[in-house]
């Protein structure tokens, strides 16, 4: 295993919202996770069909299985001071003794 290709800090985080001591509320940011990631941007090719498509840049992630937790469609990923959806389904690939989480990332509307 090549601990070293995962160099990225990406947590996984959601939205709730805490007490403001007048009877109102305070949206927080709630860290589900904080773990080292591999995370490259996938080419796009630069024909004029998805320049006008104003394509969002899209970002593949590669982390380690951790147990007890499952990324999804739902959960959204801070990378960099942005924050992200996951815009893929997932997948485990498991080679050798690595099993990896692989999915893609796009820039979220929250960021």
């Amino acid at each position: 295993m090549r601990f070293g290709s995962y160099d990225q800090k990406i947590q996984f985080v959601r939205f709730g919202s805490e007490s403001d001591g007048a009877g109102g509320t305070n949206p927080v940011e709630i860290v589900e996770l904080t773990t080292f990631a591999q995370v490259n941007q996938l080419k796009v090719r630069a024909d004029l069909e998805q320049s006008q498509m104003q394509l969002p840049e899209t970002y593949r992630v590669r982390m380690m299985v951790r147990s007890g937790f499952n990324p999804t469609v739902k959960n959204t990923v801070k990378w960099r001071g942005g924050y992200f959806e996951i815009n893929t389904s997932p997948q485990v690939e498991s080679v050798r003794l690595k099993k990896e989480w692989i999915f893609d990332i796009v820039r979220s509307n929250n960021g």
